[in-house]
């Protein structure tokens, strides 16, 4: 009987620490008092949103594969904290679900290409922005939240996960499915672990809202490490946001 690769990944609910990133205060008198009339909560979901098309936005605009790598990384590590905020955090099981992206298939004699991963990738990130804009205005709005939270949450887990592993597509054909898949779960974990690691290089857990922030811990982090590409796409991405808004 041949073994079922593995296709699915146990985001832990025991993650994360202290150390939690808080958006900047106002500094117009306009947001100031905009901010004001809002709940709790609504100023970080509007920043995930934001962040979440910033994010977007650099890796439509990357295309040397060191960019590509870079930005598939950083948003990886950021997006799997941001999932564990909203669908891991004070969960009362031990571990929540998330999909791991399918690179191989034996029966199908299928085996998935970097470009293949990238543009499932970018598809999910457009739809990432939409549920975090929802889940922005139903907490603006004093709605009911924590189903959509939930929801965000998991898509954000499922897509940090596709963009942490395109670097694995073209997998070889002489790999079998299962041997290909275990490759994924431990890459999975792996992404896990460097995202604590860079807790503790940047001083805060990176997460998506902070792409958002250019003074925030992961932006500098970005801006500093970056290969010039992805350093053009993330000034460009904040430009675009700005004059957005």
């Amino acid at each position: 009987m041949n073994k079922q690769p593995y296709n699915t990944f146990d985001l832990p609910t025991r993650h994360l620490t202290s150390n939690d990133y808080v958006p900047p205060k106002a500094r117009r008198s306009e947001e100031i008092e905009r901010r004001h009339n809002l709940p709790a909560g609504t100023v970080l979901a509007e920043q995930q949103r934001d962040g979440l098309i910033v994010a977007q936005t650099m890796l439509e605009n990357v295309v040397e594969p060191e960019d590509i790598d870079f930005v598939t990384n950083i948003v990886a590590m950021s997006g799997i904290n941001t999932s564990w905020y909203s669908y891991g955090r004070g969960a009362e099981v031990m571990r929540r679900r998330l999909d791991l992206p399918t690179l191989a298939s034996d029966d199908e004699d299928w085996r998935e290409t970097r470009e293949g991963l990238l543009i499932k990738a970018k598809e999910g990130l457009v739809s990432a922005v939409i549920l975090t804009d929802i889940f922005a205005r139903s907490t603006a709005e004093r709605g009911r939240t924590t189903g959509i939270k939930r929801r965000v949450g998991r898509h954000m887990g499922n897509i940090s996960l596709q963009l942490a592993c395109v670097r694995l597509g073209n997998a070889p054909a002489a790999l079998s499915a299962f041997d290909t898949q275990i490759i994924v779960r431990d890459h999975a974990l792996e992404t896990l672990e460097a995202s604590r690691v860079m807790s503790q290089q940047i001083g805060l857990h990176p997460s998506i809202a902070q792409f958002a922030d250019p003074d925030s811990e992961t932006a500098i982090y970005l801006r500093r490490q970056a290969p010039n590409g992805t350093y053009d796409a993330y000034e460009q991405a904040v430009a675009e946001l700005r004059s957005a808004a």
